[in-house]
């Protein structure tokens, strides 16, 4: 299955028909983010692959990758046995991944973020990105000058992209109807969201094995079986619910996800944290969609808003604010190695 978005199980993607939002934007650097602007500094700054090979793949095998293609604070993924997470290293190897999946790693974008460039879903920051990016593959295997962490493999892949995919982009900060992610009462948080504990080392990094979990129990935040800094999907508890948990997370990443995680139909605009709450934090959530079919009706009560507040203690305010996207303005089809 090619598909990167979490959202086994979730809704079906609801046709809406948008009211036409002016927008109002400011260009910004491309190598700035404000979700953290010095990352790129941090990492050293522009830098190359000393080798890459670049392929078409029309297969029909699963994706695969040694490093996990995930931008930053992209929650809503499901983890995959084939990738073997490399935190440092001079290779990178990828199998079978869409372009855009590339683009997500190399720039760092987050769920809001990637979500925005994969779908025209939100008004006010469609992005109408080609069809290619999303539907064809690609493998690409790079070896880098010497060891490298991920994020200096983020910036070797940026150059890669603009090289051989001539990409061109830039950043631009819209506004748009979005949802205020806040503390339902300020100060209180709810039973299963609780600051990442300092005796948790995070020395657990494999993924799971899935058919090892067992679905009818309640994941204990000091023993969440997914690694550190990742949010995913976890069995759920009963037919019809959906159950997600985050292990040592910021609430700003929690927030970029939550409208894959619900499946998009639930919530339809970018959600942005404003709890003021900072550092990681440990959090499992589980809810039932409603159901509003007359006949063989699944609703078990704890729909998401209902969940969001009495697990976590959070709710989520309508309002315009700002949206950061990266918007590409040129891209190319390689020509084959």
């Amino acid at each position: 299955m090619r598909s990167e978005c979490a959202c086994e199980g979730a809704p079906l993607l609801v046709a809406t028909v948008w009211i036409a939002l002016l927008l109002q934007f400011a260009p910004r650097p491309l190598h700035a983010q404000s979700s953290e602007p010095d990352w790129e500094k941090a990492a050293g700054g522009r830098q190359s692959f000393e080798v890459a090979s670049v392929h078409e793949d029309k297969r029909v095998d699963a994706p695969s990758s040694n490093f996990s293609l995930d931008g930053n604070g992209n929650a809503y993924r499901v983890m995959s046995q084939q990738e073997t997470l490399a935190p440092s290293g001079d290779l990178f190897s990828a199998r079978n991944q869409p372009l855009m999946r590339y683009i997500v790693f190399a720039y760092r974008l987050s769920g809001t973020q990637e979500l925005a460039l994969r779908f025209d879903f939100y008004r006010g920051v469609a992005l109408h990105v080609p069809d290619w990016l999303r539907t064809t593959h690609y493998d690409i295997e790079a070896r880098a000058p010497g060891p490298a962490t991920k994020d200096q493999m983020r910036l070797m892949m940026q150059s890669l992209l603009e090289d051989r995919f001539k990409l061109r982009a830039h950043w631009e900060t819209r506004r748009a109807p979005v949802l205020v992610l806040v503390e339902v009462n300020p100060g209180k948080l709810g039973p299963q969201l609780e600051p990442h504990r300092v005796s948790d080392d995070c020395a657990t990094t494999e993924l799971p094995d899935r058919a090892d979990m067992v679905a009818t129990a309640a994941p204990q935040l000091a023993a969440l079986p997914i690694p550190c800094g990742w949010i995913a999907h976890l069995p759920a508890s009963a037919s019809g619910a959906h159950r997600f948990g985050g292990r040592n997370v910021t609430l700003a990443m929690l927030a970029s996800s939550l409208p894959a995680q619900t499946g998009l139909a639930t919530l339809s605009r970018p959600v942005i944290d404003r709890t003021g709450l900072d550092g990681g934090y440990d959090l499992w959530l589980n809810w039932t969609p409603e159901d509003t079919s007359e006949e063989n009706n699944t609703e078990s009560g704890g729909t998401f808003r209902n969940a969001l507040k009495n697990q976590l203690g959070l709710k989520l305010v309508p309002e315009d604010g700002a949206v950061e996207v990266l918007v590409i303005d040129h891209i190319e089809q390689p020509t084959p190695n």
